[in-house]
């Protein structure tokens, strides 16, 4: 005597499931690539001792500071900062700095001060 034993077929409930897991999976890193700090990020160029290097044009010089405006870090070209107040060196010779001057500027990264757009300068020559 045997008995015989139905087994429910489970094949499209397993297709399911895997197709689920394949389209979670990718939703997933999608995400996560999304998310991921690049490595020109700003708080790691600020943790630069040395200093961090950019390029600007003068808009002014007034009471010991430069106004500059486009402001880019040399490691990421593309990313226009915006325009900047900085704090010269005292080594900086101020006059030779006119109007629509391209700059290079050594950033001290302690005086980074993202919120208000200012910064002391290590050097800045043309």
């Amino acid at each position: 005597m045997t008995t015989e034993v139905k087994k429910k077929d489970n094949s499209l409930l397993y297709l399911v499931s895997t197709i689920a897991f394949i389209i979670v999976g990718i939703i997933l890193t999608g995400i996560i690539n999304t998310n991921k700090s690049s490595s020109t990020d700003i708080r790691s160029r600020a943790s630069a001792t040395s200093g961090i290097d950019a390029t600007a044009i003068v808009s002014e010089v007034k009471n010991d500071t430069v106004l500059v405006d486009q402001l880019t870090f040399t490691s990421s070209p593309q990313k226009n900062m915006g325009s900047w107040i900085i704090t010269p060196p005292t080594s900086a010779k101020l006059e030779t700095f006119t109007d629509g001057t391209k700059i290079k500027i050594i950033i001290d990264p302690t005086t980074l001060k993202i919120e208000t757009h200012t910064l002391t300068a290590k050097e800045i020559k043309k």
